[in-house]
């Protein structure tokens, strides 16, 4: 389970970002979300209908480190990881069927692209690549695109023991060509655009947003 600290976080951006897009004048809900339950994910994606006529865009970010010394740990990981994209793809794709078309984003990781450990994070991302390509190609037809989004170091509730601990900090800089670490509003500018109409053309693409660490 995460620890009162990470959930008083997730929460607190949770509220805050409802309350930004209503202060720009834009419509949005809140729903808590275990990506785990296949029956929230009927409930939340019947809401998304009910509140805004169709589902446009789906993007699968929800995601948990974990070095699965266990085979329980193990397979937590890849059920949040990598079972909860699969469940909101299973959900979101009849809707954007019914409405002609629509666009799906997997945030995966840099593990999935390098040797990262074997472990349930690395198995669980390289699996969002696979799932997403073949997801790509399937419903191409029904015109609904799908791409993922490949994110270096970014400064995030789930990296602050890497960014708090000097040593770390200082090698993972080193090994970014930008030498600086990414910013959850980097990862969300490309969210926007394979979300939007600009990519019209583009799917089954992978975009790589790591400040330049596999041009090395």
């Amino acid at each position: 389970m995460k620890s009162w600290r990470s959930e008083l976080i997730s929460a607190n951006l949770f509220v805050g970002m409802v309350e930004e897009i209503a202060a720009f004048q834009g419509e949005a809900i809140g729903i808590p979300h275990n990506v785990t339950a296949e029956e929230e994910w009927v409930s939340v994606i019947a809401k998304a209908v009910e509140m805004f006529g169709t589902v446009n865009v789906l993007v699968n970010s929800a995601g948990i480190r974990g070095k699965a010394d266990t085979t329980a740990e193990w397979e937590r990981v890849l059920r949040i990881n990598l079972t909860g994209s699969y469940m909101g793809m299973k959900h979101a794709v009849p809707v954007m069927k019914s409405a002609g078309g629509g666009s799906i984003v997997n945030i995966a990781s840099l593990a999935s692209l390098v040797g990262g450990g074997l472990n349930g994070y690395t198995a669980s991302k390289g699996g969002i690549r696979a799932i997403s390509r073949a997801a790509a190609v399937d419903y191409a037809k029904d015109n609904i695109r799908v791409n993922s989004i490949y994110p270096g170091l970014i400064m995030t509730p789930m990296t602050e023991g890497i960014l708090h601990h000097e040593p770390l900090r200082k090698q993972f800089a080193e090994r970014t060509p930008l030498s600086r670490f990414g910013t959850a509003d980097d990862i969300a500018y490309g969210v926007l655009y394979l979300a939007s109409e600009e990519a019209s053309f583009v799917t089954g693409s992978e975009l790589v947003i790591d400040g330049g660490t596999t041009a090395l």
